[in-house]
């Protein structure tokens, strides 16, 4: 297993965002079907005004404050904390997300495949009382996304966000030919026998089954994508 962390960088208008990848250190085709991941902080005077996106589809997560969506589609929606948004860039779009006071939360950017490519654009907002929730001994696992809901993306993708509120493990199985990702969010949880902390990201690189364990509080994102095996260009905002 692979154990990375990042550094914060400066994105759009004054925006702060921790990205896992790509960097030089893990980039495509290792994280395939996952193209982009960023941990973003945005502050009320900052945010990402009109920009293109082309070619994959993007989830929004959001842990603390909240977004205004706006798009070229003419969609025009708020997205505070618990909410996710589910954007198809698909053959083109503009879109512009800025904070509603502060924004916190986290990108994930997901290729389409190559026949997906030219799909027209959506937006769909998922609020966190249609997200599934189930409990294990010592925490809890909120569904973002998966082949059944609330997100169907347009590969097989599990998206969970798992709170440990004290001594505790999960496990999920890795099916054949997966990738599969933790990032670590709050606190030190074990995965895969190796300690991580807040702002790393695990990348399997083995195994069939994803392991975290905590002996106190903590937060992780588990991902787990079916690989496209298909090259990609990265223009900026454009995947082709």
């Amino acid at each position: 297993m692979e154990l990375v962390s990042a550094s914060f960088r400066e994105e759009g208008a004054g925006a702060r965002v921790r990205r896992l990848f790509p960097s030089p250190a893990l980039h495509w085709p290792a994280t395939d079907p996952f193209l982009l991941l960023d941990e973003f902080f945005v502050e009320a005077h900052a945010g990402f005004p009109d920009h293109p996106h082309r070619g994959f589809e993007i989830v929004t997560y959001m842990l603390d404050g909240g977004f205004e969506h706006r798009d070229s589609l003419g969609n025009a929606v708020e997205a505070p904390a618990g909410h996710a948004m589910h954007f198809v860039t698909g053959s083109g779009v503009i879109h512009s997300e800025m904070p509603l006071g502060t924004a916190h939360g986290l990108q994930l950017w997901i290729n389409l495949r190559r026949q997906h490519k030219a799909i027209a654009p959506s937006l769909h907002l998922v609020a966190p009382d249609a997200m599934p929730v189930r409990t294990f001994d010592g925490g809890m696992i909120r569904r973002i996304a998966s082949p059944d809901g609330p997100i169907a993306l347009h590969t097989p993708v599990i998206y969970d966000d798992v709170h440990f509120t004290g001594e505790g493990t999960a496990t999920w199985k890795i099916p054949s030919d997966s990738t599969a990702l933790v990032y670590v969010v709050e606190g030190e949880p074990i995965v895969g026998g190796m300690t991580a902390g807040s702002g790393q990201l695990c990348l399997y690189d083995g195994g069939d089954t994803v392991e975290l364990r905590s002996a106190a509080p903590a937060r992780a994102i588990v991902l787990i994508g079916e690989r496209h095996h298909e090259s990609v260009r990265f223009f900026g905002p454009f995947v082709d």
